[in-house]
């Protein structure tokens, strides 16, 4: 491993701030989970299997290499985790109990939350909050449900800055639930009464426009194949497409079903080869969005693609990548079997 790494670095690599080794424990999740953010964001896992790498991708480790190590697979490795986008700034939860008794506050999360998590994950969705919060110009704190806590006056305000952060997002638009309360007095009370609103929940939506149509298009021919929206939608599907809308949400996975020429099937949501080979009768497999974020050569979601469309190749079914942007499609076109593909890359 040390000359592995030695000779990426020799090569011009950029240099990881650190090269965690899966030893067959968990001893390096462990190892990972404490340190800052932006730290495994710019770090290397070397993985054995691919739990490992979707252990990898939930942490934000920017990059990953097969187990035993090997020149190439470091260097790429290293320039995956150099290219790794940094996590936005901090937004402290104690700016709640600072504020003055009465102070209107308006707490903001997503509608839909469990579908938009596992389209998205986290990261994107925290990422989006602190756009928001940026655009807002309030003293702001963001929760890890995700969920933004900011004193302004009504949800006017947020919904016009949240359809401005959104207009160009071309994976889907989440829909914000908002609601207003007043700041507590008590070390602890403000933050108790917005954890207790998240708990029982936000019925109110903005920006809930209908649901959008997103294309869905067959590499490497690059055709139009189908449609996916987040909910129902009117609108009418031409002959010989399909539409694809969730179903449910199991834990980081959601089971899709779509509609087409009169017939209806299934999609399921993979992140292993023995998801792969469980999937039984559905007619594609899809990589969840939040799984398929950052895919590039070395980085842990383009390991895990690779093993996936090997499977899924093998079975003879469609494998589809969401959220594929112009970096990630080069990676994508080299993968082998039939290919579905949406999000930035992808025209409209």
């Amino acid at each position: 491993m040390e000359s592995v790494i030695a000779g990426a670095l020799a090569g011009g690599a950029p240099e990881p701030t650190w090269v965690a080794v899966d030893d067959g424990s968990a001893r390096w999740v462990a190892m990972a989970a404490e340190r800052p953010a932006v730290e495994r964001a710019g770090a290397v896992v070397a993985a054995a299997t691919e739990e490992s790498l979707v252990a990898a991708q939930k942490l934000g480790i920017g990059g990953a290499m097969w187990m035993p190590p090997a020149y190439l697979g470091a260097l790429d490795a290293f320039e995956a985790a150099g290219s790794m986008p940094r996590p936005v700034r901090d937004f402290d939860p104690v700016v709640v109990e600072l504020l003055e008794p009465g102070t209107p506050i308006q707490v903001v999360t997503v509608s839909e939350l469990g579908f938009w998590r596992v389209q998205l994950g986290d990261r994107v969705l925290v990422d989006l909050l602190a756009g928001l919060a940026s655009a807002l110009e309030a003293p702001a704190a963001i929760l890890p449900w995700p969920a933004l806590v900011a004193p302004v006056e009504t949800s006017a305000e947020i919904d016009e800055a949240w359809s401005a952060l959104v207009s160009d997002l071309l994976v889907g638009r989440p829909a914000l639930s908002v609601a207003s309360l007043a700041a507590e007095p008590g070390e602890r009370g403000g933050l108790e009464a917005v954890y207790r609103c998240l708990v029982t929940g936000i019925p109110a939506a903005i920006d809930a426009d209908e649901p959008r149509l997103e294309p869905v298009h067959e590499l490497p021919s690059g055709h139009l194949v189908g449609w996916w929206s987040h909910g129902e939608n009117p609108r009418s599907i031409a002959e010989g497409s399909w539409c694809a809308t969730p179903v449910r949400v199991e834990g980081s996975r959601c089971l899709w079903g779509g509609r087409g020429s009169g017939e209806s099937f299934r999609i399921e949501e993979v992140l292993t080869v023995n998801d792969v080979e469980g999937a039984g009768e559905a007619a594609a497999l899809r990589i969840p969005g939040w799984a398929a974020q950052n895919l590039r050569p070395g980085s842990p979601a383009g390991l895990l693609a690779r093993r996936l469309a090997d499977a899924a190749s093998n079975l003879g079914v469609p494998l589809w990548i969401p959220n594929v942007d112009r970096e990630a499609l080069t990676e994508v076109l080299r993968l082998p079997g039939t290919i579905w593909v949406d999000g930035p890359a992808v025209p409209r």
